[in-house]
């Protein structure tokens, strides 16, 4: 695919003007040393009442002339298709998101961000779907697909929120008690070997009494059998029953993870209940108001795999919707950019994710996700992340700068409110200040939490040093505030990247003058002029961007290779300045693609660092939005197979047990077809069409980080198992 960058330059000239001048869709491709231009429209068909795309040849590119239009002309050359536009939402720590994007060639036709309301997510994203469809003609009706990544999940794990949850654990004996955040506990005897056959069956007066004693005072019901991903019948018969007695949303262990492990799946299986109550009502009052605004269309969930499931698997399933957003962003990006092998780099307000994109998807962690206090068996995209973004708080500790991992208001936006502070910035030398938030819920605070919110209440932002002063025989109250700012009782405004960037005029937001006001305060800290040290702080964001993705391909590839002097070598790596008789410079096979508003900027001489081709999509700045609605209906599994003492393999399927096989190349070629097998039986039943099936072999050696292949006599002897990873991948279903 010819990218838009390797264009002649006067070519993206002319394609710039063009659209400035608000012309009509069209695309250019390249053939040899020729350019050709294909125009594109949509027009109303009254007769069919729905919107149409016409399309056809438009004329040749020639340098220094212009478009220069064919001889001849007719109606007869357009071609006529029904247009098909996506709605794409994403709620980010900052900003929601919403996008339409023609679903043929993933063009955005128009896009608005909304404050996220962390309080209420559906207010930030219905205001951004309203603002959304205001600028531009596509009306709710003419959307065909609606995609959404929101944060709900993610954050009521990590706020605690959630449902109670009662856990029936089917022919676990545990030498000591185990919990895993239910309010209800029973085991019955059952489960089965690793072989997947019945250890002992089920009573069904066992199981129903288990049933109504987890079932009392509960949101919903959780289950997890041993070595149910062997054979997961008891599972299922369990939660059958349990639906029919109770009514109560119900899942099993092997429904969310094949990975083993009774432990894990039972904590997949409780953290999953907690949320189906939070994620159900947020995505009933979603559809509710899609259906008012007149979009018919079917509504996809993004998951933190890459791909995306229906509304009613998403209320089933919600812990398979944690981790979405970054998720969501690797798949923009690719289709924004259109490379299908590339590092994903998504520079946001609150952090920074860095993903490998491998034949169009992103590398998924099949272990599982691990999120706050709760380990997961659920996939998810294999992905580095720090908490530094465009709205991370910068510290200064000796002549270091710490940045993160607290996300704050940035004080150019800030000084909006209160124009009065910047002349104390600037006489105080101190730039972090704290304000009550109006209306907050007091009854969750401590008693000296109390007493500080209660001398504070209503007097605009404060410091540290006035807040201290303000509140009598208090000296230290830094755990207070800490706390306060986490219940929402607090908000902090401080200096960010985003003020370092205002201040250095890399784009405009908010008040310069309040950004300034925080460099100064920041520059007589250090001894150092305004611009001297607005320029070092720069340096030291890209620099530790730089350092991430760097960490992230070594965590990849070079095990326990983390140390003090590697630290110390990497940070030389990644210097743009390379002098001396031996310089040090990483050296990378595929492109580096920034993703979100920040990245041009603070990623604006990545490619120097770390000797690269970095490309910023247009529209990168949406990037999560568009990868939301532009993503696929994935699943995949993974099986291993393993030489055994006999001469034989041995393959263990999930979700199947254990096979045995006289040959290796058999034994692969079986787990091949009942992965991808049953990963199609999956997605036909969720509504996909032009379903694509794939699968890696992966052989790993007794050697650390050696693979080979079977067939070779002297590598076979050194073969610790072959892994069979199957992705099955389809176009998610559209109204027509």
């Amino acid at each position: 695919m010819v990218q838009r960058s390797e264009y002649d330059q006067w070519v993206q000239d002319w394609i710039r003007k063009e659209k400035e001048g608000g012309r009509k869709c069209f695309d250019v491709k390249k053939s040899g040393n020729s350019y050709y231009v294909y125009y594109q429209t949509t027009r109303y068909n009254s007769a069919t009442k729905k919107r149409e795309k016409v399309s056809g040849y438009l004329g040749k590119l020639v340098e220094g002339v212009g478009l220069v239009e064919p001889d001849t002309y007719s109606d007869d050359f357009e071609k006529v298709s029904a247009a098909r536009y996506g709605l794409g939402i994403d709620t980010g720590g900052s900003f929601t998101d919403a996008v339409i994007v023609d679903l043929d060639d993933n063009t955005v036709i128009a896009k608005r961000k909304s404050p996220t309301t962390h309080n209420d997510l559906s207010i930030g994203l219905y205001n951004s779907v309203d603002a959304v469809f205001a600028s531009c003609d596509i009306k709710p009706q003419d959307i065909s697909l609606v995609g959404i990544s929101t944060t709900l999940a993610t954050n009521s794990v990590l706020e605690g929120h959630g449902g109670e949850v009662g856990l029936i654990l089917i022919g676990w004996d545990p030498k000591e008690e185990v919990h895993f955040g239910e309010k209800n506990q029973a085991m019955v005897k059952g489960g089965c070997d690793s072989a997947g056959r019945a250890v002992h069956p089920l009573s069904k007066d066992e199981v129903t009494k288990a049933i109504m004693e987890v079932s009392k005072g509960v949101d919903a019901i959780a289950i997890s059998g041993l070595f149910a991903v062997a054979n997961s019948q008891q599972e299922k018969k369990v939660k059958d029953l349990a639906v029919k007695l109770t009514g109560l949303p119900t899942v099993a262990g092997h429904e969310l993870s094949a990975a083993l492990g009774i432990d894990l799946r039972a904590e997949t299986a409780v953290l999953n209940g907690k949320l189906i109550p939070i994620v159900t009502k947020f995505f009933d009052d979603v559809e509710k108001t899609f259906r008012e605004k007149g979009i018919k269309a079917p509504i996809m969930v993004y998951k933190g795999d890459g791909s995306v499931m229906n509304l009613e698997d998403a209320k089933r399933y919600p812990i398979q919707t944690i981790l979405s957003g970054p998720a969501a962003s690797s798949m923009g990006g690719k289709v924004l950019s259109g490379y299908e092998n590339c590092i994903m780099v998504d520079i946001g307000g609150t952090s920074t994710d860095i993903a490998v994109m491998e034949g169009g998807f992103p590398q998924i962690q099949f272990e599982g996700a691990s999120i706050g206090k709760w380990r997961t068996r659920v996939k998810a995209v294999d992905m580095c992340t720090i908490a530094l973004g465009g709205d991370s708080k910068i510290n200064v500790d000796g002549n270091k700068f710490i940045i993160g991992p607290d996300r704050v208001i940035p004080l150019c936006t800030y000084v909006e409110r209160h124009p009065d502070l910047v002349p104390r910035i600037k006489h105080s030398e101190i730039y972090e200040y704290y304000e009550t938030v109006p209306g907050f819920d007091r009854s969750v605070l401590t008693e000296k939490e109390l007493r500080i919110f209660d001398t504070i209440d209503g007097k605009g932002p404060l410091n540290k040093m006035e807040i201290v002063n303000m509140v009598e025989g208090l000296w230290v109250i830094e755990d207070e505030l800490c706390s306060m700012v986490r219940k929402e009782g607090l908000i902090i405004a401080s200096l960010t990247p985003t003020d370092v960037m205002v201040f250095l005029k890399k784009f405009e937001l908010g008040s310069r003058e309040g950004a300034e006001a925080g460099i100064i305060a920041l520059s007589e800290r250090l001894g150092m002029s305004k611009r001297q040290a607005a320029t070092a702080v720069f340096e030291e964001i890209k620099a530790q961007v730089a350092e991430v993705i760097m960490t992230k391909m070594l965590d990849d590839d070079l095990r326990g290779w983390d140390g003090h002097g590697s630290r110390v070598m990497l940070r030389r790596m990644v210097s743009p300045v390379r002098e001396g008789f031996m310089t040090m410079a990483p050296k990378f096979s595929v492109p580096i693609i920034g993703i979100g508003a920040p990245s041009r900027y603070m990623m604006e001489d990545l490619a120097e660092r770390l000797n690269a081709d970095v490309y910023f999509p247009e529209n990168n700045d949406v990037g999560n939005a568009v990868g939301a609605v532009s993503s696929k209906l994935a699943e995949s599994l993974s099986a291993t197979i393993s030489p055994t003492p006999d001469y034989r393999f041995l393959a263990n399927i999930p979700f199947a047990g254990a096979a045995y096989y006289t040959h290796l190349d058999t034994a692969v070629a079986a787990t091949r077809r009942w992965l991808e097998s049953f990963l199609e039986k999956n997605l036909l039943a969720a509504g996909a069409r032009n379903i694509v099936k794939t699968s890696k072999i992966k052989t790993y050696m007794a050697t650390e980080g050696g693979v080979g292949d079977w067939e070779d006599e002297t590598t076979a002897r050194t073969v610790n198992f072959v892994e069979v990873i199957s992705r099955v991948v389809g176009d998610p279903p559209e109204m027509l």
